[in-house]
């Protein structure tokens, strides 16, 4: 009975921050959530969703070419898996605790989660559900980078106008983290498309793979952020780079977007602007003038 209460305390308390964190993305950023974190669904264990990507380069495998595969059932999205790992796909099957575009209840796993990593995705996935919403479409790599840039800073942000201590340390090491992580993926991505273009010798992925992985434990020791911790502990392959680095591509630009703006609802705008005239190359020349 005692750890029944102690649960139903801790599910309220987290309730109560999803709630604060709503309430500060819609008047602090201007953020929409489209019945959002609304309801909390405990058969909804964890949003899932399936990458598998060819051995021999960075390209889906899954039909016509699609990123992903989505499921709220892991047990169909595991069944998925075992398919592709039979064809020699490589895969990786990523569970959150939330989808974008509206309408995603609280989950079980959100509430689990970290205070600086709730944040982040309250406020990550409630900037996709505002350019649905606002029908700006801009390229799906810039929409997760600068989607990053609202999350992380953003998580910091709520941190500063809460003034808890904790939460702002925990949400600095998860920015500090999250930034290190990019770049080890940006950097291992155009490594890995050299690797393939140069079609390599018989045992020559299987040394990159090998130091890839030694990169990746030493890089771990020095994170303090949980959630990037524990994503270095995952099979480093095709699929992982392949899902990554539609985040990661970006997050330098978002981010200096953000920086030289001086404020995350500046930067925010000045993305919902380039994504409305769908130009990449705009957003560049707009942060080399200042």
């Amino acid at each position: 009975m005692a750890a029944t209460q102690r649960e139903r305390a801790l599910r309220r308390a987290g309730r109560a921050h999803v709630r604060a964190l709503r309430d500060f993305g819609a008047r602090e950023l201007g953020l929409e959530f489209a019945g959002s974190f609304e309801r909390f669904a405990s058969r909804h264990g964890s949003a899932n969703w399936l990458y598998a990507v060819r051995r021999d380069r960075l390209a889906s495998a899954l039909p016509e070419h699609a990123t992903f595969r989505f499921s709220w059932s892991r047990a169909a999205a595991r069944r998925w898996e075992r398919r592709h790992r039979a064809r020699g796909d490589h895969t990786y099957l990523y569970s959150a605790e939330a989808h974008g575009g509206g309408g995603c209840p609280i989950t079980p796993s959100l509430l689990a989660a970290a205070p600086a990593r709730r944040a982040y995705v309250v406020l990550h996935e409630a900037w996709h559900t505002t350019l649905r919403l606002r029908d700006v479409r801009m390229p799906y790599d810039l929409e997760e980078a600068s989607g990053r840039v609202v999350g992380v800073v953003g998580a910091l942000a709520f941190a500063r106008a809460h003034g808890d201590a904790e939460a702002i340390a925990e949400a600095r090491a998860q920015l500090h983290d999250w930034g290190r992580f990019a770049a080890f993926v940006n950097r291992t991505t155009r490594r890995l498309q050299r690797l393939y273009r140069e079609r390599p010798a018989p045992g020559a992925r299987r040394r990159c793979f090998a130091a890839i992985r030694a990169e990746t434990r030493a890089l771990r020791a020095q994170f303090h952020s949980a959630w990037e911790r524990e994503e270095l502990t995952r099979t480093m392959n095709n699929a992982f780079f392949f899902r990554y680095a539609d985040y990661t591509r970006h997050y330098p630009l978002a981010l200096r977007a953000y920086r030289q703006r001086g404020s995350l609802r500046r930067a925010m705008r000045l993305y919902e602007r380039v994504g409305r005239e769908g130009a990449l190359r705009e957003l560049r020349r707009r942060l080399a003038v200042g």
